[in-house]
């Protein structure tokens, strides 16, 4: 569903975010953004980015995530920010651009815990959905078969709620984390020191200008 317009939808109980394709997101297209990068337009997909948050975590309504395949980067972001996120027993979540020296802004800390997050993030391993079902990255991981009547078993739960109660325990949870919201999107003061953001900025703009003129390969390299 179109998250911009059903937050506005008055008949509407929950989002739904999944995908079409065998995968959920692989995450960043490293040469569309060394495009972005080139013409000036890089701070375009990052307002986008920031986006998600009153997007998700802030939407009035209930969103329920349904991963398939691979969940990668800021696509695995996009499911983790969800209220609530299945996913079937084939998908992997992960960080894997991290092996390129790429690091972002990320939820998992508040999902796994420290040890958890740092363990798969610094490596850019990949997380089973049965491993995350049960390091509480996600909520649930079923059979393939299962997943599409496991998310409306959920969904239909929250209609018979009366209207409003689903939205006002979202609120009331999300304060107790507000952290997250301040930290991904809200408050920059929790970022890292200014120093080091410049220094990111232009390993950013080198790595993407590389991309562009030597393409993926030969930037890695």
């Amino acid at each position: 569903s179109d998250v911009c317009s059903s937050d506005l939808d008055e008949g509407a109980r929950a989002i739904h975010l999944r995908a079409e394709g065998p995968d959920f997101s692989v995450g960043e297209d490293i040469e569309y953004l060394a495009g972005l990068e080139r013409d000036g337009r890089f701070g375009e997909w990052t307002a986008g980015y920031k986006g998600w948050i009153p997007s998700t975590w802030h939407n009035p309504k209930f969103v329920v995530a349904s991963v398939r395949g691979r969940a990668l980067g800021v696509g695995c972001e996009l499911a983790l920010l969800a209220d609530v996120t299945y996913a079937s027993r084939n998908a992997v979540f992960g960080h894997p651009e991290t092996q390129r020296g790429m690091v972002s802004h990320t939820v998992w800390p508040w999902l796994v815990g420290p040890k958890v997050a740092k363990e798969y993030l610094a490596a850019g391993t990949g997380m089973s959905a049965d491993v995350a079902a049960q390091k509480g990255l996600i909520n649930a991981a079923v059979d393939d078969a299962a997943l599409d009547e496991h998310v409306l078993a959920f969904v239909r739960d929250l209609a018979t709620m009366p209207p409003g109660t689903p939205g006002a325990n979202k609120k009331r949870i999300n304060w107790a984390y507000r952290d997250v919201s301040r930290v991904l999107h809200d408050d920059r003061q929790y970022d890292v020191d200014f120093d080091w953001l410049v220094k990111a900025r232009e390993v950013d703009y080198a790595f993407y200008s590389s991309v562009a003129k030597e393409g993926v390969t030969g930037a890695v390299r």
